[in-house]
């Protein structure tokens, strides 16, 4: 899936830009995003076969999820290669594994169009919302099946239906109206590109992986306050940040202050405010 006239290494660079800036912000909350998602990351490690001894991918793993979940898994025997775009995303991952006491994961900086690794390198493969921003995701997952033991299993994650997933859908909205920004054309690579069972295991399917099975799970997020909401997004989620940095000061902080007023309107006043979040997992077989 992909977009007509998009040059994807135009689109990769820019996302390497974008992510690099978020890295504060994702090292700020990483304790947050660990207690609300790490179930996520525990499943994903499941639905790929992991176990004791096994060899695992993770492709775009960001400050290291699931990659350290998986270390876990494979014990001192297995070993783990958490791939990112994101040098400074990376460098973060390596911090926590340092401190997490894991020496069986190596991190490499590398867009998943560009990994290169000897044919059965690997026992698994996991995205946790990574491959999901490839602009050529169905080839990236090619590649990946290539790297992997034949009858290896990849398991990767996506974000529902934006009015599934609150905690993302009220301020790209919010920060979209302000701005008078037109929806995002369809196939563009992002948090929600992928966002049903369906269209999140055509990706591994068009990737050449049988037997592709699709499941649905919920993430939640509590916040303090409105305002605690707000710090979160203007901290992680690169992608609204990148729309609403483009414009000069005051309109910034108006478009910070509108997506509060938003949160606390979803919330109806109540504190802690509390967003359930569809998650959506899909897993095949190489």
């Amino acid at each position: 899936m992909g977009i007509e006239g998009m040059n994807p290494d135009d689109f990769r660079a820019a996302q390497q830009k974008t992510w690099g800036a978020a890295a504060v912000g994702w090292k700020e909350w990483s304790e947050f995003n660990d207690r609300a998602a790490g179930h996520i990351s525990r499943r994903l490690v499941e639905l790929a076969g992991v176990r004791p001894g096994s060899r695992v991918l993770d492709i775009a793993a960001g400050n290291g999820e699931p990659a350290l979940t998986a270390a876990r898994a494979v014990g001192p025997e297995g070993r783990v290669v958490a791939t990112d775009l994101s040098a400074e995303m990376l460098a973060f991952g390596r911090e926590r594994a340092a401190e997490a006491g894991l020496d069986n994961v190596e991190f490499v900086h590398s867009d998943a169009a560009r990994l290169d690794f000897p044919a059965g390198s690997f026992d698994a493969a996991v995205s946790r919302w990574g491959i999901i921003f490839e602009p050529e995701a169905e080839a990236a997952a090619a590649r990946v099946r290539g790297f992997l033991e034949p009858g290896a299993r990849m398991a990767i994650a996506s974000w529902g239906e934006p009015d599934e997933v609150p905690f993302l859908s009220i301020p790209m909205r919010t920060t979209m109206e302000r701005f008078g920004i037109p929806p995002l054309p369809p196939g563009m690579p992002g948090p929600m590109s992928r966002p049903t069972p369906e269209a999140l295991g055509a990706l591994l399917g068009g990737g050449g992986f049988r037997e592709v099975a699709a499941e649905r799970a919920e993430l939640v997020y509590e916040f303090e306050s409105p305002e605690h909401f707000t710090a979160y997004v203007k901290a992680v989620a690169a992608p609204i940040r990148v729309m609403i940095e483009v414009h000069g000061g005051d309109a910034q902080d108006e478009a910070w202050d509108a997506i509060t007023a938003a949160a606390a309107a979803a919330g109806r006043g109540s504190a802690p405010i509390r967003f359930s979040n569809v998650v959506v997992l899909a897993s095949g077989i190489a």
